[in-house]
């Protein structure tokens, strides 16, 4: 088990090292230390299972893509499923488990929103709430602790706390429901299934998606849709500005929006209509209005 005595340091256990590979260390020194443990340090014994444990308190982006066998960094992709746990004897800052896939998170004091990709179940440690991947309990079907509620085929998030990237790399033919609002980049690099916002998304909603179809019940931030690769994403309201920016497939459906070019607008077909109908239980004829932003 490694031990770290912190005082608010952003980034730790965070699998990309904020995006190590856009700054090239120029934000995040990789070997740079924390209490004499190194940000590598930690990624690599949380990826070899074992426990990395704060004492005090951690700062923003606590375990961002935790247990994600990342691309960018020589990975496969994908989960990797004997990922560790971070234990935090003290407070977190804001984005904690940001597009989290696998291992779990305890905290002992407070944490402040918006969360990530993470949901409280129960926990084994006393004294501590326990956060793993929205995505496994979707996966798996895990139980989750009350107001949230988890079936064969569905999760729904009723505890009224903002997230981002809630369903981030969903494999699954299953459901997400939110009830409420959701922060940024809903549903980043999601496969299959859906996921449900009855309320508002922030910007970034539906990022590098490559399929499933999400649906926002409210309006989308800007950047829609960016870098979109497969999939649907049908938003009743307004869906901000710059949608659709370096999208590479997948279509956008929206009553009013300006896509970034190449992607262009077009009249969705009766099939796609019927869609849009059923996904936000509006009649035909309010359909009907709806246009298709894609390439």
């Amino acid at each position: 088990m490694l031990q770290i005595q912190a005082s608010g340091e952003r980034c730790l256990c965070d699998f990309t090292f904020d995006f190590y590979w856009q700054h090239q260390g120029s934000r995040l020194d990789m070997d740079a230390t924390v209490d004499g443990i190194s940000f590598r340090r930690m990624v690599e014994a949380l990826r070899r299972g074992e426990i990395v444990r704060i004492l005090g308190d951690a700062g923003s982006r606590l375990g961002s893509s935790l247990g994600v066998d990342l691309l960018r960094l020589g990975g496969r992709g994908g989960p990797i499923e004997e990922t560790g746990r971070i234990i935090v004897d003290g407070d977190v800052a804001s984005h904690m488990g940001i597009s989290m896939l696998r291992g779990a998170i305890y905290v002992s004091g407070e944490i402040k929103p918006p969360l990530g990709n993470v949901v409280q179940v129960e926990s084994d440690l006393s004294g501590y709430r326990k956060f793993v991947s929205a995505t496994e309990v979707l996966e798996k079907s895990i139980s989750v602790m009350e107001p949230n509620a988890c079936d064969k085929d569905c999760l729904e998030i009723r505890d009224g706390i903002l997230r981002d990237t809630i369903g981030a790399r969903s494999p699954t033919c299953k459901k997400i429901r939110l009830h409420g609002d959701a922060g940024m980049s809903t549903g980043i690099l999601m496969c299959s299934g859906l996921v449900e916002v009855l309320g508002n998304a922030g910007p970034n909603t539906g990022v590098l998606m490559q399929g499933g179809r999400i649906v926002v019940y409210g309006r989308a931030g800007d950047f829609t849709g960016v870098e979109m690769r497969a999939g649907e994403i049908i938003v009743e309201g307004d869906i901000g500005s710059f949608a659709c920016a370096r999208m590479k497939g997948g279509a956008v459906y929206a009553k009013t929006g300006k896509p970034v070019p190449p992607a262009k607008v077009q009249m969705p077909d009766s099939r796609e209509q019927v869609m849009i109908a059923q996904s936000l239980n509006i009649p035909m004829l309010y359909a009907m209005m709806y246009r298709k932003l894609c390439l």
